[in-house]
């Protein structure tokens, strides 16, 4: 069959060659620092989950490899991915206390702890003791910022002008507004009193070619993200559309948004065997929001037709043991 490129679901900086840990993994390390050096970090931090499965036996460079991973997912805004990335690194910090002496360069360590600072609570950090201090600086930071209003307010009460405010830290992600409702889509009574799905319109067709252009290329994640929004729109107002929910569940994986590529998936159905890059996909979304047994059979079906890779052997290996 024709050949597919797969989507690989940091910072390239004095990247290490441990010699315990297998040159497929190490390998995928690199790949995933390029990708994230591309800008490319959607794709970055598929590969480095995959990495980081690979060098569970040792520490350091597990160590190393998860404050990446981190990153990537720090910049996807992948709040709970980040997280789950943190409790893992927590974990081996509490086992083996090596992320002093991981391979990370100065300047990613200094981005993740700006991170953790941003999104973990001072609570958490304080339970690491290698990030006990970063919970210190947090605190005190918040402290600070609590007394300059009302020491504003008084500087204005005696006739002095307010200082003004401290720089906020770089890229600290506000909570998105609520959705507004969407409304339901048109339908057509019939004589029989059911009512006809409403046919997708010209514009809605533009809408989910210029997503597939967006797919198609060498995008960056604000382009993927783009893309999901078109398709996203177009699959919620034609739910009975499998076209619509594949292209939306295809873009929602692209950006590593499990669950929303599986509930598209399900509400489109299996893809046929005539598709088995979008089966792998379907399968990859199920096992990475919570349905092993579902992403093993999909899977099952879909690789006698698929074009083998890495990637691809490392997901099947995770999913079918």
């Amino acid at each position: 069959m024709k050949s597919k490129t797969f989507f690989l679901p940091l910072i390239l900086l004095a990247l290490p060659v441990w010699g315990a840990v297998d040159p497929f993994y190490a390998s995928l390390l690199r790949e995933g620092a390029q990708q994230y050096d591309r800008g490319d970090y959607a794709a970055s931090a598929r590969t480095l989950r995959i990495a980081c499965f690979g060098m569970l036996d040792e520490p350091q460079a597990l160590a190393g490899c998860l404050s990446r991973l981190a990153l990537a997912q720090d910049r996807i805004d992948d709040a709970d991915g980040f997280q789950d990335t943190f409790r893992r690194l927590a974990e081996v910090e509490e086992r083996f206390q090596v992320y002093a002496s991981a391979e990370l360069p100065a300047e990613a360590r200094a981005a993740l702890e700006q991170r953790l600072a941003a999104r973990i609570p001072a609570a958490t950090l304080r339970s690491v003791p290698a990030f006990r201090a970063l919970a210190d600086r947090k605190e005190a930071q918040s402290s600070q910022q609590s007394k300059q209003p009302a020491d504003a307010k008084t500087r204005r009460g005696q006739g002095g002008a307010a200082s003004p405010p401290a720089s906020a830290p770089a890229r600290v992600t506000a909570a998105p507004p609520p959705a507004e409702p969407k409304p339901e889509p048109e339908v057509k009574a019939t004589t029989t009193g059911t009512a006809e799905p409403r046919a997708i319109t010209a514009a809605e067709r533009d809408k989910m070619a210029q997503a597939r252009k967006l797919l198609a290329q060498d995008s960056k994640v604000k382009e993927l993200k783009q893309a999901f929004e078109l398709a996203r729109e177009v699959a919620d107002a034609h739910p009975e559309s499998v076209e619509a929910q594949h292209l939306a569940a295809e873009a929602a994986y692209r950006i590593s948004r499990w669950a929303e590529a599986a509930r598209y998936f399900r509400r489109g159905g299996e893809p046929g065997e005539n598709q088995p890059e979008l089966q792998f996909y379907m399968a990859v979304a199920l096992f990475e929001s919570g349905d092993a047994a579902g992403a093993a059979a999909i899977l099952k079906r879909s690789l006698p037709n698929l074009q083998r890779s890495p990637y691809v052997d490392a997901y099947a290996r995770k999913i079918l043991g």
